[in-house]
């Protein structure tokens, strides 16, 4: 998998990490199809130049973070500029808001029947700062890192929350606010959500919530299932 371009992007593009932090880097790759690879605290999300292209003139939230602070870092044949100058923002991030918005009421409403608290803990800080991104980008003012994001809303309770990202234990006292911050600054609750674990990756199918749907999957795999990976 011959690498065209890197950047470096995240915390440490903001120089902004710990020395926890995750290493998160972006490659345009010859593949034809994208790819996560995970090593350790690394991660490199690898696209091929077409479908990075495509992404960033939908305005898409990631592309919108990577063309926003990314740093290249290999990048003989000047393809991260180009990408950058695809990038066109959506005049507003309703589906993003709606999509994580629905699962984190989801998360919340099944939390005590879920296992896996650091899925949990990961997937609901992960609906907060998707949320809270999104109507950064709609505020023109596209923020990222949750200490921003606090002074953005000015809100100090969004450091901790979407801190526990890391969490592995069953954080009940954090649920609450999760759902207060959603309220807050997501969209409201859907009256018809499932109250069946089960049904619940076919309700974010119809909506094509993926991250619902993908969620929805491993969660039914850890509840039915004494052992998990």
């Amino acid at each position: 998998m011959p690498i065209i371009s890197l950047s470096v992007y995240g915390s440490r593009a903001r120089e902004d990490h710990s020395d926890e932090s995750d290493t998160d880097l972006f490659a345009i790759t010859d593949d034809e199809q994208y790819a996560m690879i995970i090593e350790g605290s690394t991660n490199i999300a690898c696209y091929p130049l077409d479908q990075a292209i495509s992404r960033a003139e939908g305005g898409d939230l990631f592309f919108l973070h990577i063309t926003t602070e990314g740093k290249p870092i290999y990048d003989p044949t000047g393809v991260f500029p180009k990408i950058q100058k695809h990038f066109c923002k959506k005049p507003n991030y309703s589906t993003e808001i709606n999509n994580a918005s629905d699962l984190g009421y989801a998360l919340i409403a099944h939390s005590e029947h879920i296992n896996n608290y650091y899925l949990l803990n990961k997937r609901l800080a992960w609906c907060l700062r998707t949320i809270l991104i999104a109507k950064s980008a709609e505020m023109n003012r596209p923020t990222f890192s949750k200490e921003g994001l606090s002074r953005l809303f000015d809100d100090k309770t969004l450091i901790n929350l979407i801190s526990l990202k890391d969490c592995q234990s069953f954080a009940s006292k954090a649920y609450p606010l999760f759902r207060s911050a959603f309220i807050t600054y997501g969209a409201p609750p859907k009256k018809d959500l499932p109250n069946d674990t089960n049904a619940l990756a076919d309700y974010f199918l119809k909506s094509e919530n993926t991250m619902g749907v993908k969620t929805a999957r491993l969660l039914n795999r850890d509840i039915n299932s004494e052992s998990y990976d």
